[in-house]
């Protein structure tokens, strides 16, 4: 199916809008529709990027875009593709995705790290915010030495963002 052309310029204004937190990225890719996935992103050993996203017609009228959260740990991916010290796994993807998105464009919750149920449910800016943060912080102590930075981060998201809900 191609896509309207006002559907692929505001597919090209947003990843233009991630372009500069994920300098790995290619000027030039192709993007593609999936219905399987929010999101997946293939690179050849050419260097030939593949981004796939779910974008479709909503049944209110207009487009269903992907998030810019869906969008940026695609991106990631492409990141650890491309550069040394970026570890591999989606919980991975999803930290270093976190410390480089400011936090307005982080639009929805992790996809992979534990999240509560409740907090999903209510993501807006505070959370964002604090998930941004702790995503630097839990990076700084991975350098460190820190293994399981992952799980740190999942606990102090818990335990502080409980006390935003209240």
């Amino acid at each position: 199916m191609r896509l309207p052309p006002e559907v692929r310029e505001e597919l090209a204004a947003r990843l233009e809008r991630l372009s500069d937190f994920f300098p790995e990225m290619r000027r030039t890719m192709k993007v593609g529709i999936t219905r399987f996935y929010d999101g997946l992103v293939f690179q050849s050993n050419d260097g030939f990027v593949k981004l796939m996203i779910d974008v479709h017609r909503s049944r209110k009228g207009g487009w269903k875009y992907p998030t810019y959260w869906t969008m940026a740990h695609e991106l990631m991916h492409l990141a650890q593709f491309n550069s040394e010290g970026i570890p591999g796994g989606e919980r991975a993807t999803d930290v270093y995705a976190l410390a480089r998105l400011p936090p307005e464009l982080i639009d929805d919750s992790p996809s992979y790290l534990v999240v509560p149920e409740e907090i999903r449910d209510a993501w807006d800016t505070r959370f964002a915010k604090l998930a941004h943060d702790l995503a630097r912080e839990a990076i700084r102590k991975r350098q460190e030495g820190l293994k399981r930075y992952a799980v740190w981060w999942e606990d102090e998201f818990e335990s502080r963002a409980g006390r935003l809900m209240r």
